[in-house]
């Protein structure tokens, strides 16, 4: 009776685990509009290095609508340092993210 209870218990495990894994954050969104700035800045400025987001300023607001043909669910703002090899500056930034499938879709910065 015991094992087939344990039993039982690992099998819903195993079936939770792609659940849990599927589910994404807002530090995920964050991290894949860091990745996607950086090849897109790298690709227009080969002397770009680095894009940090200071996770402390970022706002989220939740969007669920359609951006010219492009579905955004989430638009990330905030406050990020920017490095195009000139050293480090602070900038404002903007990124739409399309959601878990799409991710990440446009990233802007404004000099602060």
């Amino acid at each position: 009776m015991a094992v087939r209870a344990v039993a039982i218990a690992l099998l819903g495990l195993v079936l939770a685990a792609p659940a849990a894994l599927a589910q994404r954050t807002t530090f995920d969104g964050l991290v894949g509009c860091e990745r996607y700035a950086a090849v897109e800045f790298k690709r227009r400025n080969p002397a770009f290095r680095r894009f940090v987001i200071d996770r402390a300023s970022v706002a989220v607001d939740r969007f669920a609508d359609k951006v010219g043909s492009q579905f955004v669910s989430t638009i990330y703002h905030g406050r990020a340092s920017y490095d195009a090899g000139s050293g480090a500056k602070i900038v404002r930034f903007l990124c739409l993210h399309g959601g878990v499938e799409r991710g990440p879709l446009f990233v802007y910065v404004l000099a602060d």
